[in-house]
Order: C-alpha cells, then sequence, then structure tokens
C-alpha cells in the first residue's frame, strides 16, 4: 500500500486545502511520533497541525482526504492473496501508522483475511526503525528473527531489522516485488 500520511501527502492536502505547509508541518514534527504510536487521536492530532485556527473546510472533508490517500497497489495484493491462500508463511504487517488511519485501511482494504498480525506503532507504542519495535515483533511471535523476512521501501528499517536478526528485502520500487520473491523461491 501507499504511505498513507507521508510527506507528499502533507503537501497534497496543504495544496488541495490552501493552508500553509510549512507551518503545518512544524507542528506535525513536534506530534508525528506521539500521533504514530498511539499517544495522540488523530482528531487531537488534526487540531494541533490543522485546525489550530479558523479553516474554510471541515475537519470531515479534511479526514476523507486524508483516507483517499491509502491506495493499494493491485499487484502486491494479488501477491498477499496468493500467499495467504498457500497457507505456508505466517503473513504480518509492521509498519508506523495512527490508530485510526491503520484501522481504517485494514477494514477499507479486507486485510484481516490475509495477515495474521498487524505489528502497528500505534498498538505497539514503538516505531520503526528503533530496534525495540522489531525485538517486540519477535517476542510476541516467538520466533527467530532467521525465519522472518522484513519487506521494507526504507534502508533505515531494514537496516535495524537486519540488526535483530531479521531476514530483509529493501524494497524500494513495488514493482519489484514479485521478482525479488521469485528470486527467493518465496512465490
Amino acid at each position: 500500500m501507499t504511505n498513507a500520511w507521508d510527506h507528499i501527502s502533507r503537501e497534497l492536502a496543504a495544496e488541495q486545502f490552501r493552508y500553509d505547509f510549512e507551518s503545518s508541518e512544524t507542528r506535525h514534527k513536534k506530534l508525528f511520533e506521539d500521533f504514530e504510536t498511539g499517544r495522540v487521536s488523530l482528531d487531537r492530532y488534526l487540531d494541533q497541525v490543522i485546525f489550530y485556527q479558523a479553516r474554510d473546510f471541515s475537519k470531515k472533508e479534511f479526514v476523507d482526504f486524508l483516507k483517499t490517500q491509502s491506495v493499494a497497489h493491485q499487484s502486491s495484493l494479488d501477491i498477499v492473496r496468493k500467499l495467504a491462500a498457500e497457507k505456508k508463511y505466517c503473513l504480518s504487517t509492521l509498519n508506523n501508522e495512527s490508530i485510526e488511519l491503520n484501522q481504517f485501511r485494514i477494514d477499507n482494504f479486507g486485510l484481516k483475511q490475509y495477515f495474521t498480525n498487524f505489528f502497528s506503532s500505534c498498538f505497539l507504542g514503538l516505531t520503526k526503525p528503533h530496534l525495540e519495535i522489531y525485538k517486540k515483533v519477535l517476542q510476541i511471535m516467538q520466533t527467530a528473527g532467521d525465519q522472518c523476512l522484513l519487506i521494507d521501501d526504507r534502508k533505515n528499517n531494514t537496516d535495524a531489522a537486519a540488526e535483530c536478526g531479521f531476514q530483509v528485502l529493501h524494497l524500494e520500487k513495488v514493482s519489484d516485488l514479485e521478482r525479488e520473491l521469485k528470486a527467493r523461491e518465496i512465490i
């Protein structure tokens, strides 16, 4: 899936709703870790980052836009669907995301039918690339890192996971996923 509320999405929101991006970004940076670890709700985050002053758009309009930033990569979902049907692997997610956005994505894209576990920063209170989040996942899974393959588009995340013993695949382009998994004889 796309990164739902990354720098690009925040810039698009500022452009669409015509507010000062730099001001909101300064406010975002102060709250984003608390937002992604579940210590600050979406409502409070928006009050602090966007709606700290009167706007000519509603919070609902803004949240609706925010949700449109979550887009599935169909080819990746097809691969996940195939792997889930084979029941050969335990499929889990590990992501940095707020509670509300995470739950929206799980529900909206029917991810429960494919993934057994959702190791999200909002549930664990930790974010990637802190080593503790990878260690926590291994503790919860009761497995060794070398039995897990972590796929991520950010090198600092795969580097940290590798340091904790995970097999890793740093994948900058989603279009490379199928080829890389075939090379590892996973699909």
